[in-house]
C-alpha cells in the first residue's frame, strides 16, 4: 500500500484567485488533484436552477475523491471557500480517515481586487454559470459591503491553534509543494 497524501486546504474570498492558483499549480505536478468543487457542481444540472442546492449535491462526490485519492497516495488541493473551520471539518476528516495530512492555506487579495474580478468575470456575455451565479449570490447580499463581511469572518481561521499559512498569487509553486512534505 502507499504512503497517503496530503491535502492542501486553499480558502479566500471569492475572486481572489485560488481556483487559477489551483489550476496553474496542479499543471505540471504528477499525482495532484485540483479538487475544484465548483467544477463538480457545474457538472450537475441542479447548477442551473440551485446553485446552492448543487453544492449540497456534489459534497458527497467531493468527500469521496478526496478520501480515494489521498489514500491511494495522492496530493490534493482543494480550491475552496470556507467561512468557518466547521465547515471545512468534515473535508479535514475525510482527508485524516483517507491516513493523509491536512495542510491551510488562505489566499489573500485586496476585497477590491476580488469584488472587480467577480463583476467582470458574472458580467461577461460568455461567463459561466458558476461565474454568474457567484456574482448573482454576491450582488443580492450586498457586493462589495458582503465581501467586505466575508473578509472580517474569514479573518477568525488565524484564531485557530493550527492556522492558515497565508499566501498570495504570488506565492511560488514551489513554496506550496513543500508543504506537502
Amino acid at each position: 500500500m502507499s504512503k497517503a497524501g496530503y491535502c492542501i486546504f486553499m480558502n479566500g474570498l471569492p475572486g481572489s484567485g485560488k481556483s487559477t492558483y489551483a489550476r496553474k499549480f496542479v499543471a505540471s505536478r504528477r499525482g495532484w488533484l485540483n479538487l475544484d468543487v465548483d467544477v463538480l457542481r457545474g457538472l450537475l444540472g441542479t447548477a442551473s436552477t440551485d446553485f446552492l442546492q448543487a453544492g449540497a449535491e456534489v459534497q458527497p462526490l467531493a468527500l469521496a475523491m478526496l478520501r480515494e485519492h489521498i489514500s491511494s497516495g495522492g496530493n490534493v488541493i482543494f480550491p475552496q471557500l470556507f467561512f468557518t473551520s466547521e465547515e471545512a471539518s468534515e473535508f479535514e476528516a475525510a482527508v485524516i480517515a483517507g491516513g493523509g495530512q491536512v495542510r491551510r492555506t488562505m489566499l489573500h487579495e485586496d476585497v477590491m481586487e476580488c469584488w472587480r474580478r467577480v463583476e467582470e468575470r458574472g458580467g461577461r456575455a460568455d461567463s459561466s454559470l458558476i461565474d454568474r451565479n457567484i456574482l448573482n449570490l454576491l450582488t443580492e447580499a450586498g457586493g462589495l459591503d458582503e465581501l467586505r463581511r466575508i473578509e472580517k469572518q474569514l479573518a477568525g481561521w488565524s484564531d485557530l491553534p493550527d492556522p492558515p499559512q497565508i499566501i498570495n498569487s504570488s506565492t511560488p509553486y514551489s513554496e506550496i509543494a513543500l508543504l506537502a512534505h
